[in-house]
């Protein structure tokens, strides 16, 4: 099997986007503190806390994140986080101007890309390490993106971006338009550049948390079984 891991690495102080939270881990019980409980060879264990946005790192998030009537995390169905899917790769594009319907039709027929119903299509719109110097000022999607999303019946998206819709765009079209539809949105997918196929078959379950607006997910690339 080849796989590539999509997935933030997850630690200590990491923030994901300048207005939420930052990650904290901390010690619950220490090695030290638990052996004298135990007897040889057994030298105690130990167990952390963590505390993070639901919304931290590689996310998914719920239309409760934009609806107060619509699904929480734990409602989305489990193949609705899974299947086929496509890379549409726009990160040539001048990080000051956001991705177009434009560019993803023309990327589309470059790459002779099929884009089937009820696929899962990730947008690659940063040509740069996660997080580096004007990474979060890279636009993402246009509303016109969201549109072609609806239009071709996608099922779920994902993009190298900690924001579908670019952040100064208030009324977060993208968000709204998708997720008022149970299209799921994945943020901070990483990796992109590593893929050998523009096809393969993706992975991004979220963790099993009743009432959440998100979750962190493993988002993994499966291009052989």
């Amino acid at each position: 099997m080849k796989t590539v891991d999509l997935s933030v690495l997850l630690y200590d102080g990491l923030v994901s986007f300048p207005s939420h939270p930052k990650v904290v881990f901390m010690d619950h019980i220490t090695h030290d503190f638990s052996k004298p409980r135990y007897t040889a060879p057994c030298e105690g264990y130990a167990s952390k806390i963590f505390m993070m946005s639901d919304h931290s790192g590689t996310h998914m998030d719920a239309p409760y994140h934009f609806f107060k009537d619509g699904l929480t995390i734990e409602q989305i169905p489990i193949d609705a986080t899974m299947g086929d899917a496509v890379l549409i790769d726009c990160s040539d594009k001048n990080p000051a101007e956001p991705v177009t319907r434009e560019m993803v039709e023309a990327v589309v027929e470059r790459d002779q890309l099929e884009i089937k119903e009820n696929s899962i299509v990730l947008f690659r719109c940063w040509d740069g390490e996660w997080n580096a110097e004007g990474f979060h000022e890279c636009k993402s999607l246009a509303p016109s993106v969201g549109d072609w999303v609806v239009e071709n019946k996608i099922k779920a998206i994902g993009l190298d971006l900690p924001n579908a819709d670019i952040n100064e765009n208030m009324q977060r079209d993208v968000h709204l338009a998708l997720l008022s539809r149970n299209i799921l949105i994945m943020e901070n997918i990483v990796n992109l550049e590593k893929l050998s196929k523009k096809h393969f078959y993706f992975i991004g379950t979220p963790l099993n948390l009743k009432g959440l607006t998100g979750s962190p997910i493993r988002a993994i690339a499966v291009e052989e079984w």
